[in-house]
């Protein structure tokens, strides 16, 4: 009541709220690219069809050390609420790190490097119209040609191309080559290309 003395840390009240926190254990390299604001999709094992959007809303200052490797803790409150969601269930978290709109991606495979060079293969000149025509892939009678890149952001399936592309350009995600058995006749046909892909504009 007022008046009485308490000692620290005696718990004087306890406060309950209906706001949901995943809380996520990043490596220091991570957590590096992490900041309070940004914006994140947490999906749940035992709910697998649920996906909830939400904002980091504190970041450990201090790590976390275990057998050699320093962690840290990421909160991130939910922006919706569902029922199913418990404490304590497994959660996955992808965080928004950084975002461009209007620029042109291309397939991972497609980009290759060469030292310090990155680089993609496109159709020959004379193999162009044959290789829009087969998307899914075709036999080209000429040698590929690379044509150096400029990349940007990446993520687990497409690269930012931020020069020596332009959006309707066909580059080359992966090739054939023609096995002992068959290369006399492979070699006659051409080259067997199975992916080709028009460079694209994400929105």
């Amino acid at each position: 009541k007022k008046g009485d003395t308490v000692s620290s840390l005696t718990v004087l009240a306890t406060l309950i709220t209906k706001q949901k926190i995943a809380e996520v254990s990043l490596n220091e390299v991570d957590v590096a690219k992490i900041k309070i604001g940004q914006k994140a999709t947490l999906t749940f094992d035992a709910i697998p069809d649920l996906s909830i959007t939400g904002e980091v809303t504190e970041i450990d200052t201090v790590g976390t050390v275990s057998q050699g490797v320093v962690s840290y803790t990421v909160k991130i409150a939910f922006d919706t609420q569902d029922e199913r969601v418990k404490p304590g269930m497994s959660v996955s978290a992808s965080i928004v790190t950084e975002a461009k709109t209007d620029v042109l991606l291309v397939p991972n495979t497609a980009i290759k490097s060469e030292g310090q060079i990155n680089y993609v293969e496109m159709p020959a000149e004379n193999d162009l119209a044959l290789a829009k025509a087969n998307p899914n892939g075709a036999i080209l009678k000429n040698p590929l040609r690379r044509q150096t890149v400029e990349i940007g952001l990446a993520n687990e399936e497409f690269t930012e191309i931020k020069s020596g592309l332009k959006e309707g350009d066909v580059v080359i995600t992966r090739t054939i080559q023609p096995t002992t058995a068959t290369q006399s006749q492979q070699q006659s046909a051409g080259l067997r290309i199975p992916g080709l892909n028009t460079g694209g504009i994400r929105r």
